[in-house]
Order: structure tokens, then C-alpha cells, then sequence
């Protein structure tokens, strides 16, 4: 119960936070936690999107007439990567404002959470990760842009350095929530596995020889209807929430995808850019900038975790969810009840009928492999900046 307070405070922070920064277009009802429409909010969410977006575009635009556009700058770039990337975010509240309202109204998230009666140092451990993942990273973020500042120009006001942070904060609104959903359907899917698991135990062991002679067949019918019953609910529940998931990175799509993108980009510029600080160095003999090299790699640094981060998540998530279906072969049905074996097999075809996949637009599947593609998209890349900035370094000798 105290798990299901303290996670009805934290989502009413949440959504008023988003709705104050303008990325929900939407209210929640503190008394009936359900989520609603609201036209006076959702004309707010506009007017923080377009304030932002001019305020930052024509940022932009003035580097670009003033030739100020230096993408071997790490600030700059992600500076550059994350506007985009939220302007996307905007439009993805506002445009699917009554999407997200239906789909949260029909998820029922705490009435999962009261059912698996999930434990305390369950929370605590998913906890550690999303915070990480929420708050760690853009407090890295700051920390680097004031350095970054004092190095440059102590005498300039540092609060400007948050001008700069907030692009990065809001980019990765949407992400973040597509990685705290996964961190909670893993949740879910752990306990699930759990009663699963109980339930097979049980039914393996009522099936032995000792204890099908002591046992009575009234009670032993008793005792499988139950389970089946038991089982029946975890079928429904497992398909909710495979469903649910999927569902939710669909909506999460566009900025999923862009994120992938910004953090393929940041990779391979960052890689780049230490690169060009050793050629200078050692074909041009220029001074070797050990400050910006190391800013360029905590950048880079960022991007390489975020993409480790999701690609693992999703992929902890998709074994927890195959897990299912072993711990159900697991059972033995020999000498179990019709209405026990019953609800097995309608189990196992539901496991077969649901595809569990985080597959956002069906592009790209995000897994651990996503890091092996990431890698190889980088090297493909970094081969062709680097025999191209060869070439030309040479041509000129």
C-alpha cells in the first residue's frame, strides 16, 4: 500500500512538471487518477512550443548567418540535435494529446502494481536505473557547460549555461518515458514469472507418486480448478501487459527514433572530433587542446551510455517476457485435471499470438544488438570522414 501512495504522488509530480513545461496537453484527476482533455491546457502546450521554438530557431538561424555553425563544437552540435529534437516532442504531446489520454485511462497501471503486490527493493532497484537514466545525465550535462563557461569566459553570467541545458532536458522527456515504461513492464514481468513459477511448482509437485496417494480426487480437482483459475488471471495479465508496452512505444515513436538518431550522430561526430584533434596534432603540428577534447568526450561518453541503456532495457525486457513461455513448458501435465490442462494450452497459444517487440514505426528493433549496429554504422562512417580528411590533408602537402 505504501508503494501505491508514494506512486500516485510521483505520477501527479510528473504530469504537472510535463504539463508546466508545456509537453502535456492533458490534466490528471488527483481523486480519480484518470486523465482528461482540456483545450485551455492544450493552448498552453502551443504557446510553450512556439516560444521555444522561435526563441531557439532563430538562435539558429543567427549562428548560420554569422558562419558561427562549428559541428566539431560537442555543444554546439547537441545544442543543434537536441532543438530539433524537442520541437519533435512538442509536437508529439500536442498532436497525440488525446491518444495518450485514452491509452493512460485504459492501462490501469496501480491496479497492476496492487495485484503483483510488487516489493519494496523492486522499486528501490528499478529506481537506481531510471535515475540515472533521468537525472544523472543532464546533471553531467550542466556540469560540463559550466566548466566549459569558466574555462571560456568566467565573467559571463553561468545561469546562461541553463539556456543551453534546457533543449537537452526536454529532448529527452519522451525517451525518458519510454525507458521508465520498460523498466516498469520489467517489473511487472518479473512477478509475473514469479507466480508462474509458484503455480508450476505446485502442480509438479501434487503429480507425485506420494502425493497422488494421499491426496483425494474431490480435492485434487478443487485444488486444479483454482489453479487454473490463477492461471487464467496471469494469461490476461500477460497479455495486457505485452500490449500496453507496445503500444506505448508506437505513440513514442518519432521522438524514439530521432533519439536513435541524435546519439548515432553524437557518436560518430564525437569519435570524429577526437580524431582531428590527434591529425592536427601530428600531421599540422598544431597545439593539442586537451580541454576540448575532453568536453568532446563526455559528450560522446553520454551518447554511448544512452544507447547502452535502451538497448539493454529492451532487451531484459524481451528475455523476461520468453521466460514466460519456458517457465510454462516447465509444467507437467500427465496426470493433471482437464480444466488445469485447459488453461495451459491456452497459455501457451496466447504466448505464440502475442509479439512482443520494441520495434518503434517497425524500423529498427531496439535490443543489444542495437549496440553492434550502432558500431557498425559509426565505423562505416568514420572510414569515409576519415579517408576523405586524409585525402584532402595530403593533397595539400
Amino acid at each position: 500500500m505504501q508503494e501505491y501512495k508514494k506512486g500516485k504522488i510521483v505520477l501527479n509530480i510528473v504530469v504537472i512538471s510535463f504539463m508546466l513545461f508545456g509537453l502535456a496537453a492533458h490534466y490528471i484527476s488527483l481523486r480519480e487518477l484518470r486523465f482528461y482533455n482540456s483545450k485551455i491546457i492544450t493552448l498552453y502546450s502551443l504557446m510553450i512550443a512556439l516560444t521555444f521554438t522561435i526563441i531557439y530557431g532563430n538562435s539558429m538561424w543567427g549562428d548560420l548567418q554569422t558562419n558561427q555553425w562549428d559541428l566539431k563544437n560537442a555543444v554546439k552540435l547537441y545544442s543543434y540535435m537536441n532543438i530539433v529534437a524537442s520541437v519533435i516532442n512538442y509536437l508529439t504531446a500536442i498532436i497525440l494529446s488525446r491518444v495518450f489520454v485514452c491509452y493512460f485511462n485504459s492501462v490501469q497501471l496501480f491496479g497492476y502494481i496492487k495485484f503483483f503486490k510488487i516489493s519494496g527493493k523492486m522499486v528501490i532497484d528499478s529506481v537506481r536505473i531510471v535515475f540515472l537514466k533521468s537525472f544523472l545525465i543532464p546533471t553531467i550535462y550542466e556540469a560540463t557547460l559550466v566548466v566549459q563557461q569558466i574555462h571560456n569566459d568566467s565573467s559571463i553570467n553561468l545561469l546562461l549555461t541553463l539556456h543551453t541545458l534546457l533543449p537537452m532536458i526536454i529532448s529527452q522527456v519522451f525517451p525518458n518515458l519510454f525507458f521508465i515504461a520498460l523498466v516498469t513492464c520489467k517489473m511487472l514481468m518479473v512477478t509475473l514469472n514469479e507466480r508462474l513459477g509458484e503455480i508450476v511448482k505446485e502442480v509438479n509437485f501434487m503429480q507425485s507418486a506420494a502425493q497422488m496417494r494421499i491426496q483425494k480426487p474431490y480435492y485434487r480437482m478443487q485444488r486444479y480448478c483454482e489453479l487454473a483459475d490463477r492461471l487464467d488471471t496471469l494469461a490476461q495479465k500477460y497479455r495486457l501487459i505485452c500490449q500496453h508496452t507496445t503500444k506505448y512505444v508506437q505513440l513514442l515513436a518519432a521522438p524514439l527514433i530521432y533519439s536513435l538518431l541524435c546519439n548515432l550522430c553524437g557518436i560518430t561526430c564525437g569519435c570524429f572530433t577526437q580524431y582531428l584533434a590527434i591529425a592536427d596534432t601530428l600531421v599540422n603540428n598544431e597545439p593539442y587542446d586537451v580541454f576540448n577534447v575532453i568536453i568532446n568526450a563526455v559528450f560522446l561518453g553520454i551518447s554511448i551510455i544512452e544507447v547502452l541503456l535502451q538497448g539493454q532495457i529492451s532487451n531484459e525486457n524481451r528475455l523476461k517476457v520468453q521466460e514466460t513461455g519456458i517457465i510454462l513448458q516447465r509444467i507437467k501435465l500427465t496426470h493433471a485435471d482437464e480444466r488445469f490442462k485447459q488453461a495451459v494450452e491456452e497459455f501457451s497459444l496466447l504466448i505464440l499470438v502475442v509479439k512482443y517487440k520494441i520495434q518503434p514505426f517497425g524500423l529498427l528493433e531496439i535490443n543489444i544488438s542495437l549496440v553492434q549496429h550502432v558500431i557498425s554504422a559509426v565505423t562505416s562512417f568514420l572510414l569515409i570522414l576519415v579517408q576523405s580528411d586524409l585525402t584532402q590533408r595530403f593533397s595539400l602537402l
